[in-house]
């Protein structure tokens, strides 16, 4: 277990809310590095222990966070989807060597995409290989918490759209098991140097998404596939920017030649139980895809 301080961003996003508890319960020395400190109190509430620091920095300013980062030991890099992703997390990763801390925990995600997202990912893992720092990334497969975006349809209707082909297998990850997995690999400071973890779940296509939701939800739900053209066209019209949609079309196509379809045993290797279900994601989140109509 690291004995120096650890320095924490996202901690309010998808994954870093399941995260900070898990810190929490290592008695770790955390600092939280966010853009709003209130908001991220009442974000973090219970999870935030006597002596957690809550530091204002944005990762659009360096030089605030070359100042969060003083007396840091190991940073753990995390930040949403973004056009800008590549140039703040340089800023974090330049304010890290600068600040003198040894150790960057990294989550990434799968960087042999060619989609924009993953191509920054594998560019900042190269800066960090590089910096002479300690350092470990953790590369997640598709989000669970993703269908909260492909299903919108299941809130009108029994019909989910994607142009990903049905006979396409995804592997799928739940973000709960990404922050066990963070959990287990900050808290041990020499165990993961050097290494790349590709995490998932089981893989499944998006007819077997359709018949999970059919049961756990107890509904008539099916996939309907369309060509990339029609796709944009829709989520063009639900207000999805441009930047996300040239990303998520470079993803669809490498997602049709099967290149999301591995599966591997990271949580349970590391993070010490087997990973979470797709049927167990959907039922314990299940409000989130009622139908409002």
């Amino acid at each position: 277990m690291p004995e120096g301080l650890i320095a924490v961003t996202g901690a309010t996003g998808v994954t870093g809310l399941h995260l900070a508890p898990l810190l929490a319960e290592r008695e770790l020395r955390l600092r939280y590095l966010v853009r709003d400190v209130e908001k991220a109190r009442v974000a973090l509430g219970a999870a935030l222990g006597p002596d957690t620091e809550l530091v204002a920095a944005d990762l659009d300013d360096r030089a605030s966070y070359e100042r969060a980062l003083v007396g840091v030991h190991t940073l753990y890099l995390n930040s949403g989807h973004s056009p800008v992703l590549e140039q703040q997390q340089t800023n974090a990763i330049e304010a890290a060597i600068a600040a003198g801390c040894e150790r960057i925990v990294k989550l990434s995600g799968n960087i042999d995409s060619p989609a924009p997202i993953p191509e920054a990912h594998k560019a900042l893992e190269a800066r960090i290989a590089a910096s002479g720092l300690r350092y470990t990334f953790l590369r997640p497969n598709f989000y669970m918490t993703n269908l909260h975006y492909l299903a919108a349809g299941l809130k009108d209707a029994d019909v989910f759209i994607s142009a990903i082909p049905r006979d396409v297998t995804m592997s799928m990850t739940d973000p709960r098991d990404v922050a066990d997995l963070a959990a287990a690999v900050i808290a041990d400071d020499a165990g993961h140097d050097g290494q790349g973890y590709y995490q998932t779940g089981a893989a499944v296509s998006l007819d077997d998404v359709a018949d999970t939701f059919s049961r756990v939800l107890d509904r008539d739900i099916h996939y309907r596939m369309v060509n990339v053209d029609v796709w944009k066209d829709i989520v063009t019209k639900r207000g999805l920017p441009s930047w996300l949609i040239e990303h998520q079309v470079k993803m669809i196509g490498f997602a049709a030649n099967g290149a999301y379809s591995y599966v591997t045993n990271v949580t349970g290797e590391i993070a010490g139980h087997p990973a979470r279900t797709l049927e167990a994601f959907i039922a314990d989140y299940s409000g989130a895809f009622a139908r409002t109509s």
